[in-house]
């Protein structure tokens, strides 16, 4: 890219074409603008397309491919490694376009790409429905679908993925084409967890299902119980039922005391879930009990303020079958003390609906029961930071040898190409296939869990 287009007078003709505005470094907004989640980030785009229509996307793809500039696609913008910004490239930002259309009778709701977890549930909820999203309610339904879509429904509803009836998406060449069953069917497959290697999405359908109120909140046990707490857990998960899954960790309390967590979710009726649940508290001494009724809007809004905006934030992931002692001695011993206030070591629960869901069903591949573990380093800008990287990096590589190789590619960074490729495994050649059909020159190379341009000649 040449050095005229870091200029204003470059972007005219394409500040002309959209309904939104065209953000440039020069502009007051830029920064605030620019801005992802993760305040680590700090790669400066030549310019932001922040849209409002699908139009403005079709604009921006074909203008700055005639221009032969790199671009990249932000959604919501809770993003962990900044994919979504290329230095002096364009950015689409689909930030803007949040809107949610909910139908109580078909049970779906049709969302834009902008929209987050939050944005979905509330206006679920007006009808009583719910579908399956992230454990925050910042994080966009658009990236966390594509890669496949962790969460506390996961038990009963599948993931995220798994819940996705269609999507609009605009294509390399600008084109608008819908994916779902009759339509594009094999794109649909691979966006049901193959990441955001094929197009800009700019609508996706789900499904919902009748909820309004789980059983859930944290149960919080002493560090020096971890090992038992965690035996036991592991036995007592094998035979949990759909309805409920358990979220389970380390995080530091505000009394600055770290503690062993277990944060269950149960979706089905209060008096099942509270029988369910029962040999949870007895499992060693618990500190605190926060379980109770809540609306699943307010679940998702519950971990907010432990992840805000703007802090910085370096995350690792490894995927385990279970928790034998090896890796609960790595959890202990190389991931305690935790380093810094702010940082977590997090274990979600894959088991039920989305463990029943046949391998080469969707592109999301890895469909045994498991833990996916998010190793959460997060520091304030003085901090340390080479410190926390450090540790999440050290215990990462402690586990890798009791993981399934690969790893959940939302949380892959892109040094670790050769995991993605793994994550797929046998459905990988199917992913380079509709690579080479809907996106052969290899447009959105910035995108999470993207194929890397390389390996498009196997």
């Amino acid at each position: 890219m040449t050095t005229t287009y870091r200029h204003s007078a470059a972007f005219n003709d394409l500040a002309a074409l959209l309904t939104g505005q065209l953000v440039l470094p020069e502009d007051a907004n830029y920064e605030e603008v620019r801005q992802l989640w993760n305040g680590k980030v700090k790669t400066q785009p030549a310019a932001i397309a922040r849209c409002l229509t699908v139009q403005d996307v079709i604009h921006t793809v074909r203008w700055t491919r005639s221009h032969n500039l790199p671009l990249s696609v932000r959604g919501a913008g809770h993003e962990i490694f900044g994919r979504s910004l290329l230095e002096n490239g364009v950015v689409i930002d689909l930030s803007q376009m949040k809107t949610v259309t909910v139908d109580p009778n078909k049970r779906t709701a049709q969302i834009q790409a902008g929209a987050t977890a939050g944005d979905l549930i509330e206006a679920a909820q007006e009808y009583g429905l719910a579908t399956v999203t992230g454990t925050i309610s910042s994080v966009g339904m658009t990236g966390l679908t594509l890669g496949g879509g962790y969460g506390s429904l996961n038990g009963a509803y599948g993931l995220a993925a798994d819940n996705l009836l269609s999507a609009q998406v605009v294509t390399a060449d600008g084109q608008l084409i819908t994916a779902n069953a009759e339509e594009h069917p094999d794109l649909l497959w691979g966006l049901r967890g193959g990441g955001g290697n094929f197009g800009i999405v700019v609508s996706l359908e789900f499904r919902l299902h009748p909820l309004t109120t789980v059983l859930s909140g944290l149960l919080l046990y002493p560090l020096d119980q971890a090992r038992t707490v965690l035996h036991r857990l592991n036995e007592f998960i094998a035979t949990a039922p759909d309805e409920l899954t358990v979220r389970s960790g380390f995080l530091q309390i505000p009394d600055g005391l770290t503690v062993l967590f277990l944060s269950p979710t149960y979706c089905g009726a209060i008096e099942m879930g509270e029988q369910a649940i029962a040999p949870l508290r007895t499992f060693g001494t618990v500190l605190v009990d926060q379980m109770q009724p809540v609306s699943y809007n307010e679940l998702i809004h519950s971990s907010d303020a432990f992840t805000p905006k703007g802090r910085h934030y370096y995350l690792q992931t490894q995927s385990l079958k279970e928790l034998q002692t090896e890796t609960i001695e790595a959890l202990i011993e190389q991931g305690l003390p935790l380093p810094s206030p702010f940082s977590a070591i997090n274990l979600h629960h894959f088991h039920g609906a989305a463990s029943r869901v046949g391998v080469s069903e969707t592109a999301f591949a890895l469909r045994q029961d498991h833990l996916m573990v998010e190793l959460i380093a997060a520091w304030e800008p003085q901090d340390d930071e080479q410190r926390c990287i450090q540790w999440a990096q050290n215990l990462s590589r402690s586990l890798a040898p009791y993981a399934f190789k690969g790893g959940y590619i939302n949380l892959l960074d892109e040094q670790e190409q050769e995991r993605v490729r793994l994550a797929f495994g046998s459905n990988y050649e199917r992913l380079l296939d509709l690579k080479q059909k809907y996106d052969p020159d290899d447009v959105f190379r910035s995108t999470i869990g993207h194929l890397a341009p390389n390996s498009l000649t196997r």
